[in-house]
Parts: C-alpha cells; sequence; structure tokens
C-alpha cells in the first residue's frame, strides 16, 4: 500500500466499543477510533491522525477476539451496510459493550460515577424490527430500487435484497411498495419507510415536489391501510385512500414492539414506585406511557408536538390528564411544579431550557424518569442537572445487531438520593 502523508499503518489492540459502534485502540497516548472490530482483536490498520485522535479501518485480523462470530447477513459483509454496527460480535459480547457504552458515557460526560448497569433482553436478535426506513434511488435505466448507506461512504446506496433484523412482513411489504414504483415523483432521491400495523402495512414517503400519481400508487398497494407523503420543504400529509384505522401511523414508534412493551411496564413500575398523582409525559408520542399510567389513577399532562400524535394521545386520555400540542421547552416550565416527570426525547435530547426548567423547579418533582436512545445525549443533558443524583439505570436492548441502545435512568434531588445504584 502507498501511503499518503496523513496516513500509517499501524498494529492495535481493540480495548472497547465507543457510542456508534466503532472498536477503541490506545496506542501511545492516541486514541484510534477502527469500524468493525471487537474488544481483544489485534488488527493491522490504516489511520489517519486528526487533532485529538485518529481513525483506522482495519486492513486485516492478525488475532481474532473470542468475541467475534461470523456475521449472518451477506449486506454486511459485501456492501458495508451501515445499519448494522456488531454483527461480527456475539449477543454476549454486545450487551457487554452497550453496558459500557452507556457507563462510560454518564462518567466522561455525565461526569456521574456509575457502573455499568444491568441490560434486560428480548428473546429474540433476528427479525424484530417493525419498521424499516431505506432510501430510494434510480438505476441507470431509470427504474426505482431501495437501500442503505455503507457504513464508509454515505453517498453510496447499495439495492437491498433482505434485512434480516427486519420482520419478514415488512420486508414483503418493500417489496409491494418496489413493484409499484413507476407511479413515485419525480426526483433525483427519495426516502421511505414502511410500518408493519398488525398484519398490514403503512407507508411514508419524503421527497419529491408534486406527485401526479399518488393515488395511483396507493391503490396499488393492496396490503397498506395508511399512506403519508412529505413533499419537498413541505408538511406531512395524507394520501389515497385510508383504509383500517385511522390512528398515525406516521408518528414515531419503537421499532421492537416487544422490547418496547417490557420497557414500558418497567418504566410505569419506577413512576409508581414514587406514588405520584401528578405526571408529566414529555415527548409523550401517541400516549402509550399516559394511558398505562391513567390506570393508576395518575393525572398526567402529555406533551408532544407531532399534531396527529397529540390528537391521537388525547382521545385516550380522561378528564383530568390532558394532551398538550407543543414543543417541550416551550411549555414545561409552566406545567411544573409535578410530582414526576419523563423526558423520553428524539436521538438529539432535550433543549437546554427543559433542564434549566426542571433545575429551577420548586418545589422540584420527587423524581425524573429519563428514556434516551443515545447514551452520549442522555450524559450531556443529565450533566445539566447538577442538583439531580442517579439512583437507578437500566439498559434495554432494543436493537440488536447494532451500536444502539436504549437506557432508562431514574433520577431524584440530591437530598433525597440513597445510594446510587442500578436497578436489576
Amino acid at each position: 500500500m502507498t501511503e499518503s502523508p496523513m496516513t500509517e499503518t499501524m498494529m492495535l489492540e481493540i480495548d472497547s466499543i465507543a457510542v456508534g459502534g466503532d472498536g477503541v485502540a490506545r496506542q501511545d497516548g492516541l486514541v484510534v477510533f477502527v469500524p468493525r472490530t471487537a474488544p481483544g482483536d489485534r488488527v493491522v490498520a490504516r489511520i489517519e491522525r486528526g487533532k485529538r485522535f485518529a481513525r483506522g479501518i482495519a486492513e486485516r485480523v492478525e488475532q481474532p477476539s473470542p468475541s467475534r462470530t461470523d456475521p449472518s447477513c451477506a449486506h454486511y459483509l459485501i456492501d458495508h451496510c451501515g445499519g448494522c454496527q456488531l454483527q461480527h460480535m456475539t449477543l454476549d459480547a454486545q450487551h457487554e459493550a452497550k453496558r459500557g457504552i452507556i457507563r462510560d458515557s454518564l462518567r466522561r460526560i455525565g461526569k456521574r460515577v456509575v457502573d455499568a448497569p444491568p441490560l434486560r433482553a428480548g428473546t429474540a436478535p433476528w427479525r424484530y424490527r417493525h419498521r424499516l426506513s431505506l432510501a430510494i434511488r434510480r438505476r441507470a435505466d431509470g427504474s426505482w430500487f431501495a437501500g442503505m448507506h455503507a457504513w464508509h461512504d454515505p453517498s453510496t446506496v447499495f439495492d437491498l435484497r433482505d434485512c434480516l433484523i427486519t420482520d419478514e412482513r415488512v420486508v414483503a411489504l418493500w417489496r409491494e411498495v418496489l413493484a409499484a414504483a413507476d407511479a413515485l415523483p419525480e426526483a433525483a432521491v427519495l426516502r421511505g419507510t414502511v410500518r408493519l400495523v398488525g398484519s398490514r402495512g403503512a407507508f411514508v414517503l419524503e421527497g419529491g415536489a408534486a406527485w401526479p400519481r399518488a393515488d395511483q400508487f396507493a391503490a396499488r398497494l393492496s396490503s397498506f391501510d395508511q399512506f403519508w407523503w412529505i413533499p419537498a420543504g413541505g408538511r406531512r400529509q395524507r394520501i389515497g385512500p385510508q383504509r383500517g384505522d385511522a390512528g398515525p401511523h406516521a408518528s414515531f414508534s419503537q421499532v421492537n414492539p416487544s422490547v418496547a412493551e417490557q420497557m414500558e411496564v418497567f418504566v410505569a413500575e419506577r413512576v409508581m414506585a414514587h406514588a405520584p398523582t401528578h405526571v408529566i409525559d414529555a415527548y409523550a408520542g401517541t400516549g402509550d406511557r399516559g394511558a398505562l399510567l391513567q390506570t393508576h389513577q395518575v393525572r398526567v399532562t402529555a406533551v408532544e408536538l407531532d399534531e396527529e400524535a397529540a390528537a391521537y394521545a388525547a382521545t385516550r386520555l380522561q378528564h383530568p390528564s390532558r394532551s398538550v400540542t407543543a414543543k417541550v421547552e416551550d411549555v414545561i416550565a409552566a406545567l411544573l411544579p409535578a410530582d414526576l416527570v419523563v423526558l423520553n426525547p428524539p436521538r438529539a435530547g432535550v433543549d437546554e431550557r427543559v433542564t434549566a426548567a426542571i433545575e429551577a423547579a420548586s418545589p422540584p418533582p420527587a423524581c425524573v424518569i429519563y428514556v434516551s436512545c443515545d447514551p452520549a445525549t442522555l450524559a450531556r443533558d443529565i450533566a445539566r442537572m447538577p442538583s439531580w443524583d442517579i439512583r437507578s439505570v437500566t439498559a434495554f436492548d432494543m436493537f440488536p445487531q447494532t451500536a444502539h441502545v436504549e437506557t432508562v435512568v431514574e433520577l431524584v434531588p440530591r437530598e433525597r438520593a440513597a445510594s446510587p445504584g442500578t436497578v436489576a
């Protein structure tokens, strides 16, 4: 290999997995991130140094880790699919890596001393996804295909034939979409999402300025009940015939229903351990959590920006519970005080105004339960809450074969904190 002045080759020992799934090596004080490696690997890597760290590509594995396994997916091996990051590791090793990612994020970013949390997993490490989003591109002959981005080159999209972490019914629904792809709008780039609702499909298309054949497209998808379109620069709108229930199936939903249910039961248990009478459910989605808490005679104020989701949540909440359609950061100060606050934000975490309002609340809530799908933004937000201590941390493996993990953190005002630890 001819090396550029910016690259060099070195032998590295991988010792851990970072947020995002890259292996981490340390060489003479230099931290190197190497994708598709496992703790215990000894690899020869081509690296490029940055100001604070280096990034590398493993050219060969000199000594494989006992944590390694053969990936099951051809796309992972041949097409360098970026959808999964950890298929080359055993499931036990994935769990240990995720526990370490949470611990290290809370220590390094959140400045909290915690142990690696217990992790709860489901029974299906494959075929668990009930929702799949794909990039839609044109081939040279003008026909459409749908696929994923390569991890080493995000500009590259490969033609996805199957996804082994996705329910086969969702894959079949995607094939039905592509069979009608000649009726898609004219655009250079589109993105679609198929969601399984019961045994039927819901479809959301993003992109395109005009869609004259939208009704024709929807009519050809006999296995689908609902359709939405988000035109370029526009708002989400329903298209075509609406069959089945009128639920907000374009709104956010967890991709792994069985683990999501397990996690929601756990969150409800932690909420009720504090015997609240009023709970603010922030980033409430379609109101699943609020509906569950309401059965325990808790008054719930559900806050959700997505109008369809918030309206649906309102139909599930009975007075004095209510649904508020707003950005959480715009209304939480006015909604406080409350006995307990649940935060369940998107991957970007919460706005600074949210943590500032909780810090300033008088009296403070008895507890804040933060549900996060990103340990780094979780830790950042907790660092903004210096008057709160961590009582428990629990992980849920919502996304096997990937580096993503769901984390539930129970926070209490500092004077009320018991010895910080974990809930098994």
